[in-house]
């Protein structure tokens, strides 16, 4: 395999249609009276179609002549060819390699063909979120879009019309025939931009121009590999809000993600016939989906003592999300493929396109990983993966999901009989190299101790130290050339040997303007790489940037030196000193992936009526690889990146995020806060998801001592969240005859709060009563209401659970005799105050039940304990 044409195709495949934005900015306006430009556009009838590739072969011509590694290691230029040339019939081997890729990487879009009225000029992204369809989600069309900008964490969510007129652009808001046939596609306004969008374009283009022109001026000498990490990055900070296509009725695949997976189909395919001219066979298996998931990873963090465990449990948090991306890299190395092959990493799991030849090598660079993985975590920790084979069918018919589903299954089976590549006489061998008289401090390890600490936890202390000032990662895989007097924070025994620092700004600012070219990982923890990258001093190697929930470190330190420990956040919380721990995860996350993505089936080439009898919609599957690779990155921007914008705000500025990522997050500090910070997170995420009933997110949250084992917080905390996503299951009876409507089963989006779970509709309420109680303390000064009203929901709780189910049990006691004994109790206490009889019994005996999705009764604990534990003052 010629390494150096693998990567060119590569780019290539990168670049293949980065044109569309150029074209949309006119960008270079000469190109379009430029006949050597305008080769690589088919002809048509007197014009020239398919603009966009004389604008890509003007961007990788600025390239070729911008860096070293193309201009003077590249004998023969071809690789411009490659990437422009694909719209034409006439191609060499190379070029219908990327052509091929680019159709199959193109399967999700809905059919439509329309040029007129500048269209490619006027759509905004639709945000696939929206469309995500399992039982609830009714909508045959789209209400919102992104605005057309750079990478903002702060500016993720996606709009509706009336938010776009506020920002000076106006969309045609066509929402009642949206769902409907349209017979004249060129007639088709549905939230279109009615003025061209050229100038946000022309402000994208120009800041991805200067971005590369700052790095060929920094590091023109960049190695090609290097050179096209490094691209990636700025194409996903450029042209995640791009449309790839704007001919269609839906257009929700990003141009980043078009382009990223048509590399990786371009890359794995090339891998077949590399050496000849001459076509790939159609619909054969040349593809291997590969889902690699660490388990043992909860244990693994959780697993520690109190001992500075806020700094441990941070740097544990960080070393798994690092580890997962590190092992996802050590792979491509071994299988000699370029980054572009991973889809997807976050959350301890990744995602990668391979060819399928590569099955037993992958398989041999896994057990390298799993065999330092017993020697480090003594088999706490195990790498498994799950393999499906994929051909030209599945990525046409949009069955992406198949293979999604088919890793799933092959994943779990894989975890039955762990480290079965380990399994040799030697692997059961009694261990020695422990000492049975003394333990870690921290893990509990009976292994050889330093500072009462085991090795493992004293790397960790450190990284956790270095965390809070870090400004980059940096992973050096080859250390030959690397003369530093810095010292790694870790080393992972595996393959090559890579070595982890953590570098201050200041250190990696020097680092950068002396080093020579390095076998290494470059990874911005800042958000500068988005605000001030021209600003950057660039390493001579690939870079990349990374989503990290930082430390607060001025609010979060009690001197200069000692930063907060869960007992701070304990004794800092109002009412009742305890730790609070948050944990959520988005609900059927899995399915999603697996059935989520079946859209309207429409005739005339998706612009026509909806297929379906009796008023059932048709419905196709439509997970192609972008698709899929869309969802989960945006899905992962909102977890790994934009939970730190909330976490901003004043009113949660004593919780901290532990670990956030993929689909879930892990929060900790003082409990009165983490109530309304849930809160806070799913409706930001039902934001984030266009309102969208089919994607929803459960949490829940416990309490502990400050010195209170964090693992089994971790544990309560998690067992929480499940009675929140069980919740809307036990009321299943109860509600299909409240909503004269069978209930989907799948439908979770609840909350937990000290053994009392909720659906997320009822919180308004809970809001209400928690007020309403707060008002009694603080006007009547005694808690005699709060203390007969908790007195009262345990009675009623034991009668309750008499019953064959929880719903049947309360519901059995809706008119038992507490009833009357709580009116009689409001009449005692408010005599001469019937506007306090009328709100509570509304609430609790009359309209709140009508507003309430469960009954009130049923769950009015978890107000009553709110509003207790907010007044309770006593330590411990």
């Amino acid at each position: 395999m010629d390494k150096e044409k693998l990567n060119l195709l590569v780019l290539a495949g990168l670049l293949h249609d980065i044109g569309k934005l150029f074209e949309r900015a006119d960008s270079f306006p000469e190109i379009k009276n430029d006949p050597f430009y305008l080769a690589v556009c088919p002809p048509r009838n007197g014009y020239y179609s398919h603009l966009h590739c004389a604008y890509t072969k003007k961007f990788c011509e600025l390239l070729h002549n911008s860096f070293s590694c193309l201009k003077d290691k590249v004998s023969k230029p071809d690789w411009l060819d490659w990437a422009s040339c694909h719209h034409l019939n006439n191609q060499d081997f190379e070029t219908k390699i990327i052509s091929r890729a680019d159709r199959l990487s193109a399967e999700e879009r809905e059919e439509g063909s329309f040029y007129t009225q500048k269209i490619h000029l006027r759509t905004l992204l639709e945000p696939v979120l929206e469309r995500v369809y399992l039982s609830s989600n009714q909508k045959l069309y789209t209400s919102y879009r992104y605005p057309l900008t750079k990478l903002d964490l702060k500016n993720i969510f996606p709009l509706q019309a009336q938010e776009f007129s506020q920002k000076g652009i106006v969309l045609d808001d066509w929402q009642e025939e949206a769902g409907n046939e349209v017979k004249d596609p060129a007639s088709w306004s549905h939230l279109l931009a009615k003025d061209p969008l050229t100038a946000n374009y022309e402000k994208i283009a120009n800041g991805l121009l200067e971005d590369v022109k700052h790095l060929a001026k920094t590091q023109p000498d960049l190695p090609l590999e290097d050179l096209i990490v490094s691209l990636l990055t700025l194409l996903e900070i450029y042209t995640v809000n791009i449309p790839s296509a704007t001919n269609l009725r839906h257009p929700d695949i990003s141009l980043f993600d078009h382009l990223r997976t048509t590399a990786a189909i371009a890359q794995a395919l090339y891998f077949y016939n590399d050496t000849q001219d001459a076509d790939v066979e159609e619909n054969k298996n040349y593809w291997l989906l590969v889902c690699g998931d660490f388990s043992g990873i909860q244990k693994f963090i959780y697993n520690l003592t109190n001992k500075g465990a806020a700094k441990h449990l941070r740097a544990r948090s960080f070393y798994v999300q690092y580890f997962c991306q590190l092992c996802a890299e050590f792979l491509l190395r071994e299988l000699g493929l370029n980054k572009v092959a991973l889809l997807y990493s976050s959350g301890g799991k990744f995602y990668l396109l391979i060819p399928a030849i590569l099955k037993e090598k992958l398989i041999s660079a896994r057990r390298s990983i799993n065999d330092w993985l017993i020697k480090k975590f003594a088999g706490q920790v195990f790498l498994g993966i799950g393999l499906c084979e994929v051909n030209d069918e599945m990525f046409e018919l949009g069955k992406m999901d198949t293979a999604w589903s088919q890793c799933a299954k092959d994943l779990e089976k894989d975890r039955k009989i762990k480290f079965k590549e380990q399994l040799t006489p030697e692997f059961f061998q009694p261990r020695t190299e422990f000492n049975p008289t003394q333990s870690c401090s921290v893990c509990g390890a009976r292994e050889e101790v330093k500072n009462n600490k085991c090795h493992t936890c004293n790397q960790l202390e450190n990284l956790g130290k270095k965390l809070s000032k870090a400004s980059v990662v940096l992973t050096v895989w080859d250390k030959t050339n690397f003369n530093t007097k810095l010292k790694p924070v870790l080393d992972f025994n595996f393959g090559p040997n890579p070595s982890l620092y953590l570098l201050e700004q200041s250190e990696a600012d020097k680092l950068a303007q002396n080093m020579g070219s390095l076998d290494a990982n470059w990874v911005f923890l800042t958000q500068d790489v988005f605000t001030n990258f021209r600003q950057l001093s660039l390493p001579r190697c690939g870079f990349s940037f990374m989503y990290l929930g930082r430390w607060k470190s001025k609010h979060y330190l009690k001197n200069a030196w000692e930063e907060w420990t869960f007992d701070d956040y304990a004794r800092n919380s109002e009412g009742i000193k305890r730790l609070g721990i948050l944990r959520m995860d988005v609900d059927n996350l899995g399915l999603v992936f697996i059935s989520g993505l079946k859209f309207a089936k429409r005739q005339a080439k998706g612009w026509g009526k909806v297929e379906g009898q009796n008023k059932q919609v048709e419905r196709r599957s439509m997970a192609s690889i972008s698709r899929m690779a869309t969802l989960s990155r945006q899905l992962n921007c909102f977890f790994s990146g934009y939970l730190n914008i909330i976490l901003e705000d004043k009113q949660f500025d004593r919780s901290q995020i532990m670990y956030a990522g993929g689909d879930d997050l892990f929060i900790i500090g003082s409990w009165d806060q983490l109530i309304r910070l849930a809160k806070r997170i799913k409706d930001e995420f039902a934001r984030f998801c266009c309102f969208n009933p089919d994607m929803s997110i459960s949490g829940g949250v416990t309490l502990i001592p400050g010195k209170y084992p964090i693992y089994k917080g971790a544990i309560l905390a998690g067992e929480a969240e499940e009675r929140a996503k069980t919740c809307r299951k036990n009321w299943e009876k109860y509600l299909q005859k409240k909503q004269s409507s069978p209930l989907e089963d799948i439908k979770k989006s609840g909350f937990c709060f000290v053994d009392t779970a909720i659906v997320w509709e009822d919180f308004e309420l809970v809001e209400e009563i928690r007020e309403l109680l707060i008002e009694e303390i603080e006007e009547e000064k005694n808690k005699g209401l709060i203390s007969y009203l908790l007195k009262m929901q345990a009675q009623n709780c034991l009668h309750a659970q008499n019953a064959p189910s929880l719903s049947e049990g309360w519901l059995n006691i809706e008119y038992a005799p507490w009833r009357w004994r709580f009116a009689y109790q409001l009449r005692r206490r408010y005599k001469n105050k019937e506007d306090k009889i009328k709100k509570w019994s509304e609430l609790v005996l009359g309209n709140g039940q009508d507003r309430a999705v469960l009954p009130v009764f049923s769950w009015l604990a978890l107000p009553l304990n709110w509003v207790k534990l907010l007044y309770r003052k006593e330590e411990g």
